[in-house]
């Protein structure tokens, strides 16, 4: 598909799963580039590939110490603790095991 295909705003919200005003708050806001013709925009392919872009570049220049130290906490935290270390910290899985009849 080439990038000068022009899609009207309910093509692309149909794309990314939004509705037609969100996608008028990004021509809005100056996150996507349209044209107007007429009441309706017009948008080139291209434009949405920029604004794809734009948006990687800024998630991966968003602080990274802070996502590095945020992940290592997340790591943490979802590690898998050792059967013995589960009953020391005073978890108890014997209150879900009904008590056995008979």
């Amino acid at each position: 598909m080439p990038d000068d295909d022009i899609l009207t705003v309910a093509q692309v919200a149909a794309q990314f799963s939004v509705t037609r005003q969100t996608v008028r708050s990004w021509i809005d806001s100056g996150k996507l580039k349209a044209g107007r013709v007429g009441k309706a925009y017009s948008i080139l392919r291209g434009d949405v590939y920029a604004m794809i872009e734009t948006a990687a570049v800024q998630r991966r220049s968003a602080d990274p110490e802070l996502w590095g130290e945020r992940a290592s906490e997340l790591a943490l935290a979802s590690a898998p603790r050792e059967p013995a270390g589960m009953w020391e910290s005073g978890d108890s899985v014997t209150a879900l095991v009904p008590p056995r009849s008979g």
